[in-house]
């Protein structure tokens, strides 16, 4: 007769075992997410500098192939990025404020001629009442000017976090290009007998993020040169701003590239009607298929190949943890997740060191 836990079923006692293991792992996970959200002034910068260095990398490796110490080939690489977004941001700032101005009636406008079309056929609501509404809503709007500045204002704390994180970022930056390869090998010295795989895997997450970055860049800047180009024959205004939101909106894939979309086809339908809406509504699902089944596929399919499923999962949990930040990081974190995994199946299970001990204990 058995008695205590031989008593219960197998399948019972591997429940029980794989539960309280798995809770374990989940109180572990949470333990280190929630270290990681109150490091963040210093976790953020290190994932922003090390994004920033596959981009800057190949510029850097060209500078040292061409004698350039290493010192100067990081600093020269970083001054000129930074050098690009000023120029960038100079010859746009203008025309994005011009636009901005022109565009305010216009919406105003937008909006009222939206309530008189709900109140005709086939909606028939009470015109008057949305006009109401809609007045209110403008005049809050106008109102909450002055208040939204001070509440910007008033967030000294968030700002001064932002400015030591990106002074972080920009060190770290600087020094991953430049003694990136040699803090990566003492890094090394830490995995004892696992070296030969921890610098295999390393290699493959770097290669993957560097390819991820790279390419998700140039997606971005095909998306935005092709929607700007129709935008500008279509005749809407803002092109330099949507070309902007198009851009980053590609860091962020699904959700960005309906949020980007959405905003060109609001300022269409305001500065030009429906059917300028409906023409820039077409232009971005042409560019977003031909990018979807081309380009996406080519430039991505041999570094992060996700599941569209997988994707939305990470968004969602990216979201929901770190709210845009997060959303920004989610795809990434799922790519190295992706090639860790990858790269497990291919390797054999370590030897265990009990296989000995077993085996000597059955043979007596």
């Amino acid at each position: 007769m058995r008695h205590g836990d031989d008593a219960l079923p197998g399948w019972y006692r591997t429940a029980a075992a794989a539960s309280w293991r798995f809770l374990v792992i989940a109180a572990a996970a949470g333990a280190v997410l929630w270290t990681l959200v109150h490091l963040r002034v210093v976790v953020l910068p290190i994932i922003v500098a090390l994004l920033a260095s596959t981009l800057l990398l190949p510029v850097v490796r060209w500078l040292k192939a061409h004698g350039a110490p290493d010192a100067l080939a990081a600093a020269g690489a970083m001054l000129g990025a930074f050098l690009l977004i000023a120029a960038l941001a100079t010859a746009v700032a203008p025309s994005i404020g011009d636009q901005f101005s022109e565009l305010r009636p216009q919406a105003e406008d937008g909006l009222r001629e939206a309530g008189e079309v709900l109140a005709d056929p086939p909606f028939n609501l009470s015109q008057a009442e949305i006009q109401d509404r809609i007045d209110e809503g403008i005049e809050t709007l106008r109102e909450n000017s002055g208040p939204l500045a001070r509440g910007l204002s008033s967030g000294a704390v968030i700002l001064g976090e932002v400015l030591t994180g990106l002074l972080v970022a920009l060190l770290l930056t600087f020094f991953f290009l430049k003694d990136g390869e040699r803090m990566w090998a003492y890094l090394l010295r830490f995995t004892g007998r696992g070296r030969e795989h921890a610098d295999e895997l390393g290699t493959r997450v770097y290669g993957a993020l560097s390819g991820y970055v790279r390419g998700i860049a140039l997606v971005g800047l095909f998306d935005a040169i092709l929607i700007g180009l129709a935008l500008v024959l279509i005749g809407v205004p803002l092109v330099v701003p949507i070309m902007i939101i198009t851009f980053f909106a590609a860091f962020v894939p699904l959700i960005g590239a309906f949020v980007a979309g959405l905003v060109a086809v609001l300022i269409a339908l305001v500065s030009g009607g429906l059917l300028d809406a409906a023409l820039v509504l077409g232009a971005i699902i042409i560019v977003q298929q031909v990018e979807g089944h081309l380009l996406y596929p080519i430039l991505m399919g041999r570094t992060v190949d996700l599941h569209p499923a997988v994707i939305v999962i990470a968004l969602a949990a990216g979201g929901i943890l770190g709210g845009i930040i997060g959303m920004f990081l989610a795809v990434p974190v799922a790519g190295v997740i992706s090639v860790v995994l990858e790269y497990v199946k291919e390797e054999p299970p370590p030897e265990s060191p009990l296989v000995e001990e077993d085996e000597a204990t059955a043979t007596a």
